[in-house]
Parts: C-alpha cells; sequence; structure tokens
C-alpha cells in the first residue's frame, strides 16, 4: 500500500475482495479475454526467464568447477621436491607427478592422451604436453566439467539428510505437486536440483544460495555439504530474510519451559566454555537461577568429565562455543545425544551453523528468542523458550553501582546522577554493540544527527574473538546497566539484514533499565511488542525519528509512554 493515498488509496481498498473479473465488467468479454491472453504471456516470460537462469546457473557452475581444479592443479605442481627427491631426473618426477594427479583426481595421462593422438606422437609426457601447449590450446585437461556440477549423492546420507530437518517432505510434496515417500520426495528434490538450481528442499535451505555462499563445494550437492561437513565448519547456510519467514511462520503453538526438558529426580549440571563469552557465563548463572528456583540441585561446570549421565541432567550454553573451541569439542557421543543445548545466535550466522551441528544430535534445545526456539521446533528439535529477565537478587538484577574502572579508565563518561525523573537522565542516546560493516554505514548516516545530543556510544570492532572480562573493549552487564538507567534511548542496530529481536539488548539491557529502545524493524514475538514497549523505524526514518523524540513535546511525551509502559510490562513479566 505504500506509496497509494487519497482517492486512489481508497479505491485499491474498494477494489479489495472482488472477483477480479469484476474490474473489467465495463469491457465485457473482450476485457477477461485479454487478461488470460495477458496471463499467459506473463508466465510465459516466467518460463523464459526460469531457462535463461537455469543455463546461466549450469554455465556457472561448470566455470566454478573448472577455476576450483585449475587451482588446485597449481596448488599440486607448486608442492616443492623435499630431501633426497630433489636429485631425481627429470622424466622420474614428471611421473611422480602425474601419479599423484590422477590419484586426486586432477588429471589423468591415459585419457588426455587417447582424447589427444598427437601428444603420443610428440612423445612428451602427457602433463608436460598439457602444461606446455595443452593449457594455450585450450586443451581439456581435466574431468569433464560439464558433469562435475551434477553431483551424486550415496544412499547411505540420505536418512541424514531426512533427519536434518532441512528437507521438508510435506512441502515439498505440495510445492511440486507429489505423492510420494519421504524417502522417494528426497530423492527427487536431489536429482532434480542438480538441474534446476530454482528447485528447493523446504522453505529454509536454499541450495542456490548455500552454492553461492560457499563456491568451493561444487563437487558436491549443497544440501549433503551442509550436514554432512557445513554445519560443523561453521559455513554460512541462511538467508537473513528466508529465515527470518520461516521461524514466523507456524508459531502458535505453545512453548515448552525449561522445567519440561528436567528430570525430577535428577541433578542438574550447567556447563560454559571458562575462556568464552562472559555474556554465555551469565547466561548459565541465569539457568542455574531458575533451576534452583523449582527446587532442584544445579552446578556450574568448565567441564562436562566425571559427568554421570545417569545421575544428572545436562545443559551446555553456547554450544558453538564449548562444543567447537572448549572442552566440548571431544565430548562423549552417549552424552552429546542426551545433552539440552541453549542456543544464543542468529540463524544467518556462521555460529548459528556451528550449535545446529550440536542441536540436531540430541533433538533438545532452549533458545533466548521465541521465534528462533519455533523455527527449531519446526526442524524437528524439542525447543522451548527461556526469557531472560532480572529474577531478584540474579546475575541480571544489577543493582545502582558505579561504573567499574576499566569503563572509566578508557572512555570519557559524564557523570551518572541516577534521577528520579526519566527527563533527567543525562544521556540522551546510548549504544553498545559489536561494530561490524553494515553498523559502521548506519552509525555513519546517523552522525551528523547524533553530534546534536549528548551521546554514549561503544561499538569496538571484536573480530570475532571471545568477549573475556579481561578484553579491553569488554562493557559488562552491569555497566551497561548504569549506562542504560543514565540514559532516554537505548539505540538497536541489527547486526545483519535479519530482523532477529535481540532479547538480551531491547528487554534486559534497556526496558528492564527504564530505557527506551529505538530499534529497526524486528520480527514480532508478541511478548515485547513496538508502539507499546519499544519504538521500530526504519534506518531511512531514525535520524527524524530521533529529533522528533528528543526535540518535541509531543515526542517526549511519547518517549514517557512508553517508558511507562516498559515499566509495566517488566512487573507483568517478573511473575512469568
Amino acid at each position: 500500500m505504500m506509496g497509494v493515498s487519497g482517492k486512489g488509496y481508497r479505491q485499491e481498498l474498494a477494489s479489495v475482495g472482488k472477483p477480479r473479473d469484476a474490474i473489467f465488467q465495463h469491457g465485457g468479454k473482450d476485457s477477461i479475454v485479454s487478461l488470460k491472453i495477458e496471463q499467459e504471456i506473463i508466465e510465459q516470460q516466467i518460463d523464459e526467464i526460469k531457462n535463461l537462469y537455469q543455463e546461466s546457473y549450469s554455465n556457472a557452475l561448470e566455470q566454478q568447477a573448472r577455476a576450483f581444479w585449475f587451482h588446485r592443479m597449481a596448488v599440486e605442481l607448486a608442492r616443492p621436491q623435499h630431501g633426497w627427491r630433489r636429485w631425481l631426473p627429470y622424466w622420474i618426477v614428471g611421473r611422480r607427478i602425474e601419479r599423484r594427479l590422477k590419484r586426486l583426481g586432477l588429471f589423468d595421462a591415459d585419457r588426455y592422451a587417447s582424447r589427444y593422438p598427437d601428444v603420443v606422437q610428440s612423445r612428451n609426457e602427457p602433463v608436460h604436453h598439457f602444461l606446455q601447449h595443452g593449457l594455450a590450446e585450450r586443451r581439456e585437461g581435466g574431468p569433464d566439467f560439464k558433469a562435475a556440477h551434477l553431483p551424486r549423492t550415496g544412499s547411505s546420507v540420505l536418512p541424514l539428510l531426512l533427519s536434518s530437518g532441512l528437507f521438508d517432505p510435506d512441502w515439498y510434496a505440495r510445492t511440486y505437486k507429489l505423492q510420494c515417500s519421504p524417502m522417494e520426495l528426497l530423492q527427487n528434490y536431489l536429482e532434480k536440483s542438480t538441474k534446476d538450481p530454482l528447485c528447493e528442499p523446504g522453505p529454509l535451505f536454499s541450495g542456490s544460495f548455500y552454492r553461492a555462499e560457499n563456491p568451493d563445494t561444487v563437487s558436491i550437492h549443497p544440501l549433503e555439504h551442509y550436514v554432512l561437513y557445513g554445519m560443523r565448519e561453521g559455513r554460512r547456510a541462511f538467508k537473513a530474510s528466508r529465515a527470518d519467514r520461516f521461524m514466523a511462520d507456524e508459531n502458535s503453538t505453545p512453548l515448552p519451559s525449561l522445567s519440561d526438558f528436567l528430570s525430577i529426580d535428577k541433578k542438574v549440571t550447567i556447563l560454559y566454555w571458562a575462556d568464552g563469552n562472559f555474556f554465555f557465563k551469565d547466561i548459565a548463572q541465569y539457568i542455574a537461577e531458575v533451576v534452583q528456583s523449582s527446587g532442584r540441585e544445579a552446578n556450574l561446570k568448565t567441564d562436562h568429565t566425571m559427568i554421570d549421565v545417569t545421575e544428572h541432567d545436562v545443559i551446555v550454553v553456547a554450544p558453538h562455543e564449548y562444543c567447537v573451541h572448549g572442552p566440548g569439542a571431544d565430548l562423549p557421543d552417549d552424552l552429546a545425544q542426551r545433552v539440552i543445548y541453549i542456543n544464543t545466535e542468529q540463524w544467518h550466522t556462521s555460529w548459528f551453523s556451528l550449535a545446529l551441528d550440536k542441536m540436531l544430535k540430541s533433538k533438545r534445545a532452549l533458545d533466548i528468542n521465541p521465534l528462533s526456539a519455533h523455527g527449531l521446533a519446526r526442524m524437528g528439535i524439542k525447543a522451548g523458550f527461556v526469557p531472560l529477565l532480572p529474577r531478584p537478587d540474579g546475575v541480571f538484577d544489577f543493582k545502582q553501582a558505579k561504573l567499574s574502572p576499566q569503563v572509566t579508565h578508557l572512555r570519557a563518561v559524564k557523570p551518572l546522577v541516577f534521577p528520579p525523573s526519566f527527563a533527567d537522565r543525562p544521556y540522551d542516546i546510548l549504544f553498545a554493540g559489536a561494530l561490524n560493516e553494515r553498523r559502521a554505514q548506519v552509525l555513519a548516516t546517523l552522525a551528523p544527527t547524533l553530534a546534536k545530543y549528548d551521546c554514549f556510544l561503544h561499538a569496538p570492532r571484536l573480530r570475532g574473538v571471545p568477549v573475556t572480562p579481561d578484553s579491553p573493549n569488554m562493557i559488562n552487564g552491569s555497566d551497561l546497566a548504569q549506562l542504560a538507567r543514565n540514559s532516554k534511548i537505548l539505540l538497536n542496530i541489527h547486526q545483519g539484514e535479519s530482523h532477529y529481536f535481540e532479547w538480551h539488548r531491547i528487554v534486559v539491557s534497556g526496558i528492564a533499565q527504564g530505557c527506551v529502545p529505538l530499534s529497526e524493524p524486528c520480527s514480532d514475538i508478541e511478548i515485547v511488542k513496538p508502539g507499546e514497549h519499544y519504538i521500530s523505524v526504519c534506518i531511512e526514518e531514525m535520524a527524524d525519528r530521533m529529533a522528533w523524540l528528543l526535540d518535541t513535546p509531543a515526542g517526549q511525551r511519547e518517549l514517557n509512554r512508553i517508558h511507562q509502559n516498559g515499566r509495566e510490562l517488566m512487573v507483568r513479566m517478573e511473575k512469568m
């Protein structure tokens, strides 16, 4: 409806719900026939575009395979001879190189010679002939590149692909109008998608997107590569907009809580990586608090050794850290299949892939975002939601305190006065988030407006390194809470194109501290609503909205209204 106003807007509304043919009643049958012809032409054009896309995609994959082959050939040919092999005769070295290239499937001397009979007559070694003459003459020295991008999946892999939740038999059957067993549907997809890049296995995973993100996987089917290798290698697999839709669809089913995952007669052990992000340790402490409030015994540990799974329910916080970089890298299979994993990552990131690899093993997970939990449930994982809240005297119940020396030593900070009146808070705008290219561009766009107000901006470049208590760029939860209690607006800029709802930033660091979050549009999680508990605005309008909120009486009243709504929301959520 954007761009439609006045009379045109009313006319468009009036036409909603009417049969489309009725709009053309004034033209009678001729208008209906014209409409049908127009639709046929459009469908024909779409088919032509699809064919062109498929042809271009096939050619691109062929060239991709060729480029990858050249790269591997260059690496092998540049490999130096070591030790006594440096003194071997030239012809022996050539034979050794040929055997290695053939073993690696890069160059078959017999095939090259049979393809080009003049090679035998030249009496040159085939690999030398190819390097000296064949390349310049555009002779084919590698495999059949037209077939190289048509991978074949072994039957032993099919059950793994089905259990991954990335192939959705029901969705695939509906979309492509097929009626057969899940295994037959999967085989149909694997065969069809090698020639048709638009063929998808479900509403989440896209083979063409994965191939574009990971061009070195050209020799294996995208879905097979991601399930067998890509997840544990931390490959990005999901387009942000597609993941957002996947999580938001069918989110009406009630989610289980933490207690639904725990046995009545078992102790609970919560594992986290000691050298990991300090925030994940806070989450581990919070989980322990929730468990203990239910009357169970809970212990925090940084190592899974000496844990008897028959007596303990085991929870791993941030599996992309503990199970990849921490001691969980050697987690025994019997324990890995029984662990309850707590996911903290957004779906479009490489960290989520690392976590998903672990969650699919146990099929049990908890998430700090309710929509993310719904998405995991759609993939066949028993998934629940853990809302991070400031429980009384808990790890997120930040008491009023002075800022730590680590913050004040490196930064200029206004005196924090903790005024009783919201309007008297000394900072107008607060932003704290890891800097990346997108956030840098947004902050640069907002800079002329931000320069007019009292701001505290904390945007370090972390470069994937865990933020520990010793990190000079670290601002811990307590310090951030003190700053938020002295700020009117908490600015939220998404790290990527996803509309993921950042619960910790918006709720724990913002609303719980009486600060009003001003955020890019977020996916609707129903509990915390835009326009009631935070302000949602697109980047293009954010500067004007800041000025309106801070400089005009109407904007100031709006800030105060949402501030009061946030207070009431926190009172309600403390009873959850």
